[in-house]
């Protein structure tokens, strides 16, 4: 894959789990950002990011300097892309990524897709305001979004954002597929954050194909 597609690649994974934003939401979405906000705790985290390209772990420790902290490899070690990845991702992460965060009301045309006994699925269109990643607000547009609440306790369990047809984000580039989700799991306090980020982009670079799947997790959240 040529530079300026892994570019896009690395924008999409590093930024995909604060990528949402808050505003004209169900009621069971404002719950649980304010319950998410009023129980927030630093922790400090484990990191761990895998592609063809990336490959590498890393702890966050809230306060430290620098707080993400590279365990394996060495940063010396890391090639250019993925090292400027690696110093991207060090700079903007701001600690655990909290699924119900105070990002995530300014989406629009929120609507019920599903629901059963637990939990109620809904869709949502991103906004440029929703996005956190000032290279991935262009593209917006192109983007639908997914997000499942639980009705007791309300919290979000997943969220998915993908394109649902291909699309040019730079001149020589195509992406024909985009789809990022996020699964989440309990923090020790009892509100859920992005524990894993899937990100799968397939389409050409100045007519080179790319196909690339990125994982990125966080785990053993603990107090500092």
């Amino acid at each position: 894959m040529l530079r300026t597609a892994f570019a896009l690649l690395c924008a999409a994974t590093l930024a995909a789990p604060s990528a949402l934003a808050q505003a004209g939401a169900p009621a069971a979405l404002a719950q649980a950002i304010a319950a998410t906000q009023a129980a927030r705790v630093a922790y400090a985290f484990d990191i761990e990011l895998t592609s063809s390209r990336m490959n590498w772990r890393a702890r966050f420790e809230p306060g430290a300097e620098p707080q993400v902290r590279l365990v394996s490899p060495a940063r010396n070690e890391l090639e250019g892309g993925a090292r400027r990845a690696f110093d991207r991702y060090a700079r903007d992460s701001e600690g655990v990524s909290w699924c119900a965060n105070e990002y995530m009301g300014r989406v629009a045309d929120v609507r019920l897709l599903r629901e059963d006994e637990a939990t109620a699925t809904y869709a949502f269109q991103p906004t440029r305001e929703s996005i956190r990643d000032e290279d991935s607000r262009r593209y917006a547009q192109h983007m639908r979004g997914e997000m499942t609440i639980t009705k007791a306790n309300a919290d979000i369990t997943r969220v998915r954002i993908f394109a649902p047809q291909g699309f040019d984000p730079a001149p020589l580039i195509r992406l024909d597929h985009m789809d990022i989700v996020m699964r989440c799991a309990l923090a020790p306090n009892g509100r859920r954050y992005v524990s894993e980020s899937v990100t799968e982009m397939r389409g050409s670079a100045f007519g080179q194909a790319f196909n690339e799947r990125s994982v990125h997790r966080a785990s053993n959240l603990r107090a500092p």
